[in-house]
């Protein structure tokens, strides 16, 4: 274990904005997100990356990994596929680097928050499972149970994340079109519109919505 961490202290030296960071791949960006798709093969590290901006993240894989705050030790952790958490960077920016220290990829959904979207509505949270409420975003998670029983309406921008099952389609009924939302892929769905969401299989589901406040 010892190795592997000394040779991802040798392979991450900069420091660079996280949307710069190599293995952070921008896959969207509009008025509310900045969609950040992050990679970290088996042994490997980021660079050392900067946070200054509100966030969510949610987690695609089950994996050891270490997290390294600039000028501090390594902290080891295991992340569970389906985890997510927010952070309001925006507020205490931080400076670090990650590392895997398990045989497979670590793949993660980094979210910057670039706006709020009706902060001041009071909007109620769906009546799904709630993940988190932060003070201007809401997560939810959608399992097989509530997934062909829930109608959508009225509502802030969102981005979609499917961590296990098969693809679940997205039936706009505002624009009347259907989105695939394909799995650990991120989906933007805009605010207002009206949508349900319906399986391609019997395949055990779990989605994340994250909604902007």
């Amino acid at each position: 274990m010892m190795a592997i961490l000394l040779g991802i202290a040798i392979a991450g030296s900069a420091q660079v904005q996280v949307r710069f960071e190599p293995k952070h791949h921008q896959v969207f960006e509009n008025q509310f997100f900045r969609v950040l798709d992050v990679n970290i093969p088996a042994h490997d590290s980021t660079l050392y990356h900067i946070h200054s901006t509100a966030s969510v993240v949610l987690i695609f894989s089950n994996v050891l990994t270490a997290t390294q705050l600039k000028g501090q030790a390594w902290v080891r952790s295991v992340a569970h596929a389906g985890d997510v958490f927010y952070r309001d960077y925006g507020k205490d920016s931080i400076i670090h680097r990650v590392g895997n220290l398990g045989t497979m990829p670590y793949h993660v959904t980094d979210i910057e928050l670039l706006a709020t979207y009706q902060p001041d509505q009071n909007r109620k949270p769906l009546p799904l499972k709630q993940l988190f409420a932060s003070e201007k975003a809401f997560a939810y998670q959608v399992t097989d149970s509530v997934l062909n029983g829930t109608k959508v309406s009225d509502r802030g921008p969102m981005v979609a994340g499917l961590v296990a099952g098969d693809d679940v389609i997205l039936h706009d009924t505002t624009h009347q079109k259907l989105i695939r939302i394909k799995a650990k892929k991120e989906t933007y769905i805009e605010p207002g519109v009206s949508f349900y969401l319906t399986a391609t299989s019997k395949k055990e589901i779990n989605l994340v919505l994250f909604e902007l406040k």
